[in-house]
This record gives C-alpha cells, structure tokens and sequence, in this order.
C-alpha cells in the first residue's frame, strides 16, 4: 500500500508538466494519448489518482462539508407561491434542499409541524421511514457528512467509465477506441477536481448563486474545448455533447450521493 501511494504521489517534472497542459490545453493529453504520444505524460489514471488526492486533502483543510441538507425558513410570499399554509403556532416552514461543498450546517431540531409535514410526504412517497431519518440527519449533519465521505470517491470513480460510455454513443470525426473515451473522461473529471480545490475558499466564504454558476460554466467551456480538440467535432456539437453528459453526469453524481449516503445512515439508525 505505501508503495502504490509513493508510486501515486511522486511529482516530477513530467506531472509538472501533465497537469499544466490538463490545464491549460483542452483536449491535448487526451489527443496526444490516443495518437500514442504518450511517453511524455503522466498516464491519465495516475493523474487522475493525483488530482483526486489533491481534491480530498484540500476539501479536509478547507473544513467544507461534501454534502449536507440545508434547512431555510420560507418567507410567507414563498409560502403563498407555493401554496402552503403558514404554522399556526409560528414556527418557520423549512425548504430542505441538498447541498454540496458548503460550510457544516448547525443541528436543527424540527418543530413538530414541520415533522409532521415531512412524515406527510414521506407517506406519499410510499417510503414511511424517510422522514425519521431526515429529521436524525438534521439534528446530526456530521453524520450525513462522514457516510458522504465514504462514498463520493466511489461513485465519482464508477461514473468515470459511465461518462466514457456517453461518449462513445456519440459520434467523432476521428477513430477512437473505447480506452480513449476513457481517457477523455479521466481527464476531465480531473480538471474537475482541481477547478473544485482553486473554489474551495471562495466556496467556504459565500454561498452566493454566482459561486455556483460560474464554476459550471467554465467546467462547460473546458469540456467543450477538450471534446473539440480530442474529438474533432464543431464547436456548438461539443458543447451540446458536452452540456448532455454533464447534466446527466451531476443528476446522477447528486443522487448516487444522497441515495448512498441515506441507505447507510437508515442502516445505523435501525
């Protein structure tokens, strides 16, 4: 194990280098790889290996939580939009909402007219359970938080060869392999990681739409230029290509993540 970490870990000038033109060029570590230019770059699992690492101990310094359930007192034109009646005994109506790389939330204890809204929908959801386990989540975040832990290198990892797959049903001017495919989603998803690590103080300091929106934008613009270059396709059929899997790619990160992470914790609150 220490050796493969070593192995993981070791940064010379040719990871200098990888990391850079992954940056910096769209698309070229992935062409260069699939033209068998490949002596000069670090391997894309490796560097993949090497960004999430990057990822996982700037997220442990930075003191952001990889996924907790935000609880937000709606205002009462909120309420009237939405057709809900306001407590009769003056406690906050909650929108509860999953969110990714915020700051911890504090613990919240329900009032009991909103527990027994939750248990309302649980019941029409045809799960009864979910709303004691919702309600444990809330008066205990960290503990959503460290199942989310554990789980998000996994299923970032099996949406790798996911991603290639939708890539592939797509059609590219130039011949390529599955393995290059591969690649191709390899890279972007560690781009992905280090975009995540240069926001985590921005991310820490607001919650402002904006610190959400642009980083998403420029994760377009990159996947864009990337597939352009390794693909050969037009600039709008990229982007469309793009814009297709990434969307499909952050519903079921969002919901991979949320369905895991509540399975593991309704086991240990049986």
């Amino acid at each position: 194990m220490r050796d493969f970490v070593e192995h993981v870990l070791a940064f010379d000038l040719k990871s200098a280098r990888s990391f850079w033109t992954l940056v910096a060029k769209p698309g070229q570590l992935t062409l260069d790889w699939a033209e068998g230019r490949r002596i000069q770059w670090v391997s894309p699992f490796r560097l993949y290996l090497g960004a999430s690492f990057l990822f996982y101990v700037a997220l442990w310094l930075s003191g952001l939580a990889l996924l907790q359930i935000q609880a937000t007192p709606m205002t009462l034109d909120a309420l009237n939009a939405a057709g809900i009646p306001p407590h009769a005994d003056g406690t906050p109506v909650y929108q509860f909402e999953p969110a990714m790389l915020v700051p911890p939330v504090p613990p919240l204890e329900v009032p009991p007219l909103t527990s027994q809204r939750l248990q309302s929908y649980a019941d029409e959801a045809g799960m009864p359970k979910l709303a004691a386990i919702v309600q444990k989540i809330l008066a205990n975040p960290a503990q959503l938080n460290e199942a989310a832990d554990v789980w998000m290198p996994r299923i970032l990892f099996a949406l790798v060869p996911l991603c290639a797959c939708l890539f592939a049903l797509f059609r590219a001017r130039r011949p390529l392999l599955f393995l290059d495919h591969l690649t191709f989603a390899l890279h972007l998803q560690g781009f992905i990681f280090l975009l995540a690590v240069a926001m985590m103080p921005v991310w820490y300091r607001t919650d402002h739409l904006a610190a959400s929106i642009i980083p998403g934008l420029v994760i377009l613009a990159y996947g864009t230029l990337a597939h352009r270059r390794a693909y050969g396709n037009a600039l709008w059929l990229s982007a469309l290509k793009v814009l297709v899997v990434l969307a499909i790619y952050l519903t079921l990160l969002l919901a991979g993540l949320f369905i895991v992470a509540v399975a593991a914790l309704s086991l240990s609150f049986v």
